[in-house]
């Protein structure tokens, strides 16, 4: 009887342990993360991928607890920019606070992103930013519970052009991706699986150019050591894209709130194309490269565009 009893107040002991450690313990740690564990708050994570040193900022909102699985998002910063730049101007962390997702602005080697077709050192030296992203949201799925159907990725000009390459060549780990200003640049490409693509662009970006571009003589390619001397247009890119997802010509049009400045800015998308993904293109009238509303650098005019991009995009794009 007393080796009974023993036996149940060990029993009992080691419920009563569990239950308060699943009780008191930090939320975060509930979540099915491997090592550190994050919890609410702002995050720089220094790695070492390939033989380089890579680094990315990370914000947690404060609604995360890490018992439910929230997005993550990657939001590639432009050329010459840097990911507090991103941080700062595209928007996403007001959203991440807002609608509680994860969001990761990863740094480009030598400011710039391995896009196809640009930009410096990084097209130059081909490095492999498509594995180094790849491996950030390996990574964060370690670090944090993250929903595996709900990875994101975005970005503005060369980081435009990184989240496009990311929808050809992550497309297993990634559901969706938009650029901004910044097209496709090829004439196709073959992604693991379906992936909803689109782009934001303006008609007055005189960076690249809305229309498309060559190079100044015929002679020259159209990536000359990192630099772009032609691109690919909006359209264009919105055509590669609808061939490469198998969509029908069937065309949704949308003319979007243009006040005075904006008048005959316009969304357009093709909504039938194989797995059920979508892919279309919102044009900016007189838009201009940087389409970030607030963002005043380089004395440019704050108002960038008749929609705000960040929560456009997750109303319009990431609402999955």
């Amino acid at each position: 009887m007393k080796a009974f009893l023993s036996r149940f107040r060990l029993h009992m002991a080691a419920l009563l342990l569990a239950f308060a450690t699943a009780f008191f313990a930090n939320p975060a740690a509930a979540a099915p993360c491997t090592g550190i564990c994050f919890t609410p708050g702002d995050y720089s994570i220094t790695t070492l991928h390939k033989g380089l040193l890579r680094n990315y900022l990370v914000h947690v909102p404060a609604s995360y607890t890490g018992r439910s699985a929230v997005p993550l998002l990657l939001d590639f910063h432009g050329f010459s920019k840097d990911a507090n730049n991103e941080r700062q101007y595209s928007g996403q962390l007001a959203e991440s606070d807002k609608r509680g997702f994860i969001v990761v602005w990863p740094n480009g080697v030598a400011l710039s992103w391995n896009a196809y077709g640009c930009c410096f050192l990084g097209d130059a030296l081909n490095v492999d930013d498509v594995s180094f992203n790849r491996a950030v949201i390996t990574a964060m799925k370690g670090y944090a519970n993250i929903d595996a159907d709900r990875v994101f990725v975005t970005g503005i000009s060369n980081g435009g052009g990184m989240a496009q390459r990311m929808a050809c060549e992550a497309a297993d780990l990634v559901r969706a991706s938009v650029s901004v200003s910044y097209p496709l640049n090829r004439p196709s490409c073959t992604p693991a699986k379906p992936i909803s693509m689109w782009e934001i662009a303006g008609t007055a970006d005189t960076t690249i150019a809305y229309d498309g571009s060559t190079p100044p003589l015929p002679i020259l390619p159209n990536d000359l050591a990192g630099v772009p001397l032609g691109v690919q247009g909006a359209r264009a890119s919105l055509a590669a894209w609808k061939s490469i997802l198998g969509c029908s010509d069937e065309l949704y049009r949308e003319q979007l709130p243009d006040g005075s400045h904006y008048a005959g800015s316009r969304f357009e998308e093709y909504r039938s194309c194989n797995g059920g993904v979508r892919t279309g293109l919102v044009t900016i009238a007189n838009g201009e490269h940087v389409l970030y509303n607030g963002y005043n650098e380089l004395g440019s005019n704050p108002d960038k565009a008749p929609i705000d991009v960040a929560p456009y995009i997750w109303d319009h794009f990431f609402n999955l």
